[in-house]
C-alpha cells in the first residue's frame, strides 16, 4: 500500500496537468473561432461596400482576385522558406561529412604516427598535416 502512494501522486499530477492543458486548448479554440467569425463578418462588410460602389459581380471578382493574390504571395513565401531550409540542411550535411572525413584522416594519421618509429615518423606527421589542410581549406568550392 505504501508503494502506491508515490505513483498515485504522480498520476494525480499528470491528470491535473492534462485537464489543465485540455482546458487551455478549449479556451484557445473558442477564441480562434470567435476571431474567425469576426473575420468573416469583416469580409462580408467589404463585399457589401464593394457591391455598393461597383456591382455585385464586380465586387465578387475583385474580392476573388484579391484572395487569389494573397494565396499566391503566401505560397511563394512558403516555397522560398522551404527551399532555404532545404539548402541549409544540405549545407549542414556537407559540413558534417567534411568534419567526419577530417576526423577520420586525423585519427588515421595519429594511428600511423603512434605506431611509427624512426624513419616512418615524419611521413605520418605529413599525413596528419595533409588531412588537416584538406579538412580546413574545404578542398572543393561547390557551395559558392
Amino acid at each position: 500500500m505504501a508503494l502506491t502512494a508515490p505513483f498515485a501522486a504522480v498520476t494525480g499530477r499528470v491528470s491535473s496537468t492534462a485537464r489543465s492543458m485540455g482546458q487551455s486548448v478549449a479556451v484557445y479554440a473558442v477564441i480562434a473561432l470567435i476571431g474567425l467569425v469576426g473575420i468573416g463578418f469583416l469580409i462580408s462588410a467589404l463585399y457589401i461596400w464593394l457591391a455598393q460602389e461597383t456591382s455585385p459581380l464586380g465586387a465578387a471578382l475583385l474580392m476573388g482576385a484579391g484572395f487569389i493574390a494573397i494565396a499566391g504571395i503566401s505560397l511563394a513565401i512558403v516555397v522560398a522558406r522551404n527551399n532555404r531550409k532545404k539548402e541549409e540542411r544540405r549545407r549542414d550535411a556537407a559540413n558534417t561529412a567534411m568534419m567526419a572525413s577530417t576526423v577520420s584522416l586525423a585519427s588515421a594519421g595519429l594511428r600511423i604516427a603512434s605506431r611509427a618509429k624512426g624513419p616512418l615518423f615524419w611521413p605520418a606527421v605529413a599525413a596528419i598535416a595533409i588531412g588537416w589542410y584538406f579538412g580546413t581549406s574545404g578542398g572543393d568550392h561547390d557551395d559558392d
